[in-house]
């Protein structure tokens, strides 16, 4: 029986007071609209708060993006400078005004490549006296007055080395091992000689890798128009300042170390008094030098080749121009040949990430990440500081709701990373620096590195996150017409591209490759990332690319006249980063799921039957070991499937509104992807640890299913029969360890009650 018991006059007095208080607010809220805390709504799962949610995504604004990219790409901002300095003073505290939590800086010390500002790099055309005839521009020709600078870098390729060699020219179109194949056989040998490659296809330092192991003593690279520049035409009124093509004196500038992180720290954080390895003991440095030049400057040294006509699939954009091989100079130009001088230095320096967090409420130990980097190889406009604008903006719109008494169910953190450009620098020293945080804890990483390109969308996830981007793009309108969602918009482009007419919006989303900072995360740490960008249109625009990329013309105006003018583009990046971020730490169920991953390794199993691969291994004896690790995938297929189904079914039933459940749901398939770790790393790449979807060797910005299989059966058959047997002999022990990764996985998914 429940006793009933008057309240006291104490408690009726206070009561009388309390709701007299209460009926004056709900006055004074009504009448004059103040007072009301305009926090979030205090639901268990925000995220199904649709109202919610839409007024997060709406106070995202232009003027505010525009305000941030202009003070971002006031001044060249390169790797621990000056001016990259000052941005991260600046950063810092925009951050803690706005109300991120708390705001730290990450500081390593990191081997960094400069030009000698006293010496530029240069490329000379010597006659048959040795007489100069043309020497290349160091930078680009200023078209409008108000993009000089006295502190611009000159062009040159980070940590090429100081060089002066002189030799005959040969063209090897992009410089991938293809195309030094297809000249070997050809009968144009690289040693001794200067190689002059377009850019593009693949990553620069792979491009001057290949070239060096081919006998190369040096290698030029320049933007071709066909790749680069305005399929139309190249005059003043087609090129930059009058539309986004690039003019002829534009220079891509760039790293050609291979691989990720200090270079003297490989593998582990480079924080005060950790060891380093000296210059001459590290991997991944050329040994030849190298220099970029814009296509007006190459004009001139290939009008002067001769050999044979290159293979039409070589042929550029440079017109009147016939492209030759060489070896060496045409008859007009008999005993001439290129001189190739740098003057590039390596120095210490210290540069820092900024670390923002908001602590989440409910599970404060579960990390979701935004990033992108700072440093910039010129005034970064689009690269990286469309980006910058956006991370700026979402720290300011979520820092706010914040401060109005809004925390997240899982913290949140914002990274700004140092040094991107030379090789992914800051973001790797704080994942070697975090990793058991990280692996532990880490639910996802979106990485948003530049925004805005052109107008649409190119995304790229590793499989877990496609429906979380999916999703982001249904809830945010399309910058094209409002009216309809991006997904609806893109759907259409799709369907009316003559390549992408079969292909689904689930199904555009690619694997990740390297090239920005979400590498680590993903292929070294295990954790999930999604990297997406706004691109040119190739339908409005067959062949274009990023034109104006790493070069002097990547300005403010660039931007705010001609690619996004209003900063709509702006906005709508900085809402789908914002949309995927709420999903990501507000909904009580993580909206990850294995279907995708099933879905992309099925596509890698057929890749490898397409390429010929898996009849190489039966060729090479390894038949059943491959057979078996067809039947281990199959086994972990249906493990999927059956824990999907077990997600379904406790959604439905409602167990998962007990925290436990759902924490020991989400532990699975946050951690998912940890699984597909190898402990040693891929044959032959340490840092690069996810076994099933990672880097191409040769292409660090290209995606691939079963790398390591890919890796290993490359070039096999030009291999001597014991170098092959030793071969088979490691491709044997990698499916080995695939089929190990694959029981693994599948009784990682099994229900966590089971051992």
């Amino acid at each position: 029986m429940t006793v009933l018991r008057a309240p006291d006059r104490g408690v009726l007095l206070i009561g009388a007071v309390a709701a007299v208080s209460a009926l004056i607010l709900g006055i004074l809220i009504g009448v004059f609209g103040v007072g009301a805390p305009q926090g979030p709504p205090p639901a268990q799962d925000r995220f199904k708060d649709k109202e919610f949610i839409d007024s997060v995504l709406s106070d995202i604004n232009e003027d505010k993006l525009r305000g941030f990219l202009q003070e971002l790409s006031r001044e060249p901002h390169i790797a621990a400078a000056r001016r990259d300095r000052e941005l991260v003073k600046w950063m810092k505290e925009s951050w803690e005004e706005a109300g991120v939590e708390t705001v730290s800086l990450a500081t390593y010390d990191i081997l960094l490549s400069y030009p000698n500002p006293e010496k530029p790099n240069k490329i000379h055309l010597l006659d048959g006296e040795g007489q100069i005839q043309f020497t290349s521009r160091h930078q680009e020709e200023v078209l409008r007055p108000e993009d000089a600078h006295d502190e611009f870098i000159h062009a040159f390729n980070a940590y090429s080395p100081p060089g002066d060699v002189t030799g005959e020219l040969v063209y090897v179109n992009y410089g991938r091992v293809e195309d030094l194949q297809e000249l070997e056989g050809l009968g144009v040998s690289l040693t001794g000689k200067i190689a002059i490659s377009r850019y593009g296809k693949i990553f620069r330092g792979n491009r001057l890798a290949n070239c060096e192991a081919a006998g190369a003593i040096g290698v030029i690279m320049f933007s071709d128009p066909k790749d680069y520049s305005n399929p139309q035409g190249v005059n003043a009124s087609q090129v930059y300042p009058n539309t986004f093509f690039l003019p002829e004196s534009g220079v891509q500038r760039g790293s050609t170390f291979i691989g990720d992180g200090d270079p003297l720290s490989p593998g582990w954080p480079s924080v005060k008094g950790a060891y380093r390895l000296k210059e001459n003991e590290t991997e991944g440095l050329p040994g030849i030098p190298s220099q970029p030049i814009g296509f007006g400057d190459a004009r001139r040294l290939l009008e002067t080749m001769g050999g044979e006509e290159a293979p039409e699939g070589w042929r550029g954009g440079l017109q009147g121009l016939t492209y030759r091989l060489g070896p060496g100079p045409d008859a007009a130009h008999q005993g001439w040949r290129v001189r190739l001088v740098t003057h590039n230095y390596l120095e210490d320096k210290e540069d820092s990430n900024i670390i923002g967090l908001i602590r989440g409420e409910e599970e404060p130990d579960r990390y979701v990440l935004l990033s992108n980097h700072r440093d910039a190889w010129g005034y970064g406009a689009i690269d990286p500081s469309s980006g910058t604008a956006s991370l700026m903006e979402v720290a300011r719109v979520l820092g706010n709701l914040h401060k109005r008494g809004w925390r997240p169910r899982r913290s949140i953190v914002f990274a700004s990373f140092c040094a991107e450009e030379y090789g992914l620098m800051g973001s790797n020293e704080w994942v070697y620096d975090n990793i058991q945080k990280l692996m532990d804890r880490a639910v996802a990483i979106i990485n948003v590195d530049i925004c805005i390109i052109g107008d649409i969308l190119s995304p790229k996830a590793s499989p877990i996150l496609k429906d979380v981007f999916v999703e982001a793009i249904r809830n945010v309108p399309s910058t094209h017409d409002p009216s309809v969602s991006y997904y609806d918009f893109l759907a259409g482009w799709l369907a009316r591209g003559e390549k992408t007419a079969d292909t689904s919006v689930e199904d555009y989303v690619k694997i990740l490759g390297s090239g920005s900072d979400h590498a680590s995360f993903a292929f070294y740490a295990g954790v999930p990332a999604l990297y997406f960008s706004f691109r040119t249109d190739t339908q409005k625009y067959p062949g274009a690319g990023y034109s104006v990329y790493h070069s002097g013309f990547e300005t403010f105006y660039l931007m705010d006249k001609i690619i996004d003018p209003g900063f709509h583009l702006h906005r709508s990046c900085s809402q789908l980063s914002t949309h995927m971020m709420m999903q990501l730490s507000e909904s009580s169920l993580l909206p990850l799921s294995t279907r995708h991953f099933v879905d992309e390794v099925e596509k890698g199993v057929k890749a490898l039957e397409e390429k010929d691969a898996v009849q190489q291994l039966r060729d090479g004896g390894l038949g059943t070991p491959y057979n078996l690790l067809l039947s281990t995938i199959e086994a972990f297929k249906s493990a999927s499937v059956g824990f999907e189904k077990r997600r379904e079914e406790l959604k439905t039933s409602g167990k998962l509104e007990d925290p436990l459940a759902a924490r020991i749901l989400n532990d699975q398939i946050m951690k998912f992807e940890r699984v597909w770790l190898l402990p040693q790393g891929l044959p032959g790449r340490p840092s690069i640890r996810h076994a099933i979807f990672s880097p191409a060797k040769f292409n660090s910005y290209g995606g691939a299913a079963f790398p390591g299989i890919s890796d290993l059966l490359h070039e096999v058959d030009k291999l001597s029969e014991e170098e092959k047997k030793e071969r088979f002999t490691e491709l044997r022990r990698h499916l080995s360890d695939l089929m190990i990764l694959f029981r693994q996985a599948a009784a990682w998914l099994e229900p966590p009650h089971m051992l």
